[in-house]
């Protein structure tokens, strides 16, 4: 799911109730933020004074970003941050937001990529792929190390201290 290519129709409430069929379709890539895109859905519907803006239709938007009464707040911010990960890093950072309880609704989406970039360095998918497993059982599972990240030349001292028996 491409958040570059999101597109959704518009409409309020008021047009619902009084039957009359009137919605756009926006694609949100033409706006920078959500003000931007807030301006330009109140001049779609210049009559109304506070429109309460339905979504009706939505394409590329995942379901915990939007329902029919509301779009996330961090929507753009989300989008913008996402542009730093590849499509194939994008299922394991989701994997992982799930597994460390982050959600991309309330926290800085661009710290999150930050730290999922600090933690696995440039070979994203690689090192995921390590410390992620499928299973949920993560008793059953091993934590395998990226090479270089394990100094196996340390003396028995060094890594178990001098009371080690």
């Amino acid at each position: 799911m491409n958040l570059n290519e999101a597109e959704l129709t518009v409409t309020t409430q008021y047009m619902i109730d009084i039957s009359q069929r009137t919605d756009y379709n926006m694609t949100l890539s033409d706006y920078g933020d959500m003000q931007e895109f807030l301006c330009c859905c109140s001049e779609l519907f210049p009559q109304e004074r506070h429109p309460q803006y339905r979504y009706v239709a939505w394409d590329n938007i995942p379901s915990i970003l939007i329902n029919r009464e509301w779009l996330c707040p961090n929507f753009f911010d989300i989008r913008d941050a996402f542009d730093q990960l590849d499509d194939e890093d994008m299922a394991d950072f989701e994997r992982w937001c799930a597994r460390y309880g982050y959600d991309l609704r309330t926290d800085n989406p661009h710290l999150l990529v930050a730290h999922y970039r600090n933690m696995y360095g440039d070979n994203v998918s690689y090192n995921a792929e390590c410390y992620l497993p499928d299973t949920d059982n993560e008793s059953s599972s091993c934590i395998c190390y990226p090479e270089g990240w394990f100094d196996q030349n340390l003396l028995r001292q060094e890594i178990f201290g001098d009371n080690y028996d």
